[in-house]
């Protein structure tokens, strides 16, 4: 990342990651609930893309390791541990985040086979270089200013034949196509500047960002139609946020308001689609 840039988001995570884990109903999984088909519980919702990460397993790999780019409090890295022997590894832009995460795997008696710490995912430690069978970002990758850089890293990560899954926001078509109508600009741009977003791109040109580092596209999923959109709470905050736009509001948080307010609008407006795309490495 730019240092601005990764400066923007470290403080956007050191500030609100508190209150996304006070306030979010997924414990220390600050991702959304997706109610897929076949989910019937809260905690299932939560930890739907995680199970999704674990069917992608390699199968007949004594203990995969896993590399989580973006790792937050570790909750998906933790989820996957307590069910297969996986050795995990976790990079958070986040100090603040990579405290909590570390004080949650030696509460879960995890740290001997999982790790968070400080890290930019556009300069994966050397460390890591070609160690993992599966990699993963979820609600990362949009951060990034640079997608080009951050597939460069997944795939330097991976080994060969490995997997990446990517699960974030992404342009519809309609939203990348020019002569958008000012609403919708403006509501994507709140978006953009409230959840400090830097690569917001249709699936084709991430695909093709991905197939410049040696990773093929192999799944597209999209899960829009599962997520929970404008919840008494969601409602809330609408409120809130058109009263007060006209004030001279900047803070993180309401920031973070009004950038999570916008999403939903984007969403449900045919902008953005919530998928999860799967892509290997070339042996």
């Amino acid at each position: 990342m730019t240092a601005a840039h990764a400066e923007a988001v470290r403080r956007y995570y050191d500030r609100n990651t508190a209150a996304f884990d006070r306030l979010g109903q997924g414990g220390a999984s600050i991702h959304r609930a997706v109610w897929a088909p076949g989910v019937t519980t809260r905690a299932e919702s939560f930890h739907h893309v995680d199970e999704l990460i674990l069917a992608a397993l390699p199968s007949g790999v004594p203990d995969p390791t896993v590399v989580d780019l973006g790792c937050g409090l570790g909750a998906s890295l933790m989820y996957l541990a307590g069910r297969a022997p996986i050795r995990g590894e976790g990079l958070t832009i986040s100090p603040r985040q990579a405290e909590g995460a570390t004080r949650l795997l030696d509460g879960a008696g995890l740290a001997d086979r999982v790790r968070c710490r400080e890290g930019n995912y556009l300069a994966v430690p050397d460390d890591l270089a070609g160690t993992a069978d599966v990699v993963f970002s979820i609600e990362a990758f949009l951060h990034s200013p640079d997608a080009e850089g951050y597939f460069r890293e997944a795939a330097r990560t991976l080994r060969p034949g490995g997997r990446l899954i990517v699960c974030d926001d992404f342009l519809t078509p309609a939203a990348a196509a020019p002569g958008l109508p000012a609403r919708k600009a403006r509501r994507l741009a709140e978006f953009r500047d409230g959840w400090r977003v830097g690569s917001l791109l249709p699936v084709e040109r991430v695909a093709a960002a991905a197939a410049g580092h040696g990773l093929t596209l192999d799944d597209d999923l999209d899960l829009t139609p599962y997520l929970e959109l404008r919840r008494p709470r969601d409602r809330f905050i609408a409120a809130m946020v058109v009263t007060g736009r006209p004030l001279p509001l900047r803070g993180e948080y309401w920031r973070m308001l009004s950038g999570g307010d916008a999403l939903q609008w984007c969403l449900l407006n045919g902008l953005l689609e919530y998928r999860v795309l799967r892509f290997s490495k070339r042996s």
